[in-house]
């Protein structure tokens, strides 16, 4: 027996019935309602959703194979600042798209630049996914990117009209995967990328040195 398509609908099983703005500033607030068709058959009650519109954005794990070294970005996140823990993370290189016309490629390029001063001599796609999408728009693209770190010792980067502070750490490929398994990794840009990276090392490897 063939299975079945996932997922079960579409765009056109989807009804917005009003769209109100409710803020509009670094993010952006939108108020829903909507209905939608049901599993069971028919179609949903009118009901309300608050949703966050977001740029899309890019990340990058930037990754000398010759020193088998990757460098890391560490920043304050204001999201973390009501938890146990330090709100300073560390993270791959990130940042948003901010014109419509912009490859997510390009972008991930121009904060290798600005947040760790380093040229990117290779790159290659990761994977695409959905940030939150129970209350966000955002859609992040991840990459690998190739660079030589003979030389570099770290610094201190970020754009100060963006008021970034950014640190970059330079660490082998053990340290960082030590770092992961004990749990100091707890983002999810940078928990994906690595896993990732972590499944996929051999065939960069191979294609890189």
């Amino acid at each position: 027996m063939m299975k079945k398509s996932l997922p079960a609908f579409e765009q056109s099983d989807l009804s917005i019935v009003s769209r109100e703005v409710k803020y509009d500033g670094f993010f952006k607030i939108h108020k829903l309602s909507l209905s939608h068709a049901l599993f069971e058959g028919g179609q949903s009650e009118v009901f309300e959703r608050e949703l966050c519109l977001r740029n899309d954005a890019v990340g990058m794990l930037l990754y000398d194979p010759s020193l088998q070294q990757l460098a890391m970005v560490e920043q304050m996140r204001i999201g973390a600042i009501d938890r146990n823990q330090s709100p300073w993370m560390l993270e791959v290189v990130a940042g948003m798209l901010d014109k419509a016309c912009e490859a997510p490629c390009d972008v991930a390029i121009r904060e290798a630049k600005e947040e760790a001063n380093l040229s990117v001599d290779a790159i290659e796609p990761m994977l695409d996914y959905f940030v939150s999408p129970g209350g966000s728009t955002e859609f992040f693209s991840l990459f690998v990117g190739k660079v030589s770190l003979s030389d570099v010792k770290g610094g201190v980067f970020g754009l100060a009209q963006e008021n970034e502070d950014i640190r970059l750490h330079i660490l082998s490929v053990d340290e960082v995967f030590a770092l992961l398994k004990q749990g100091q990794i707890n983002n999810a840009m940078t928990l994906i990328a690595l896993q990732w990276f972590a499944l996929n090392k051999v065939n960069i490897d191979a294609k890189w040195q």
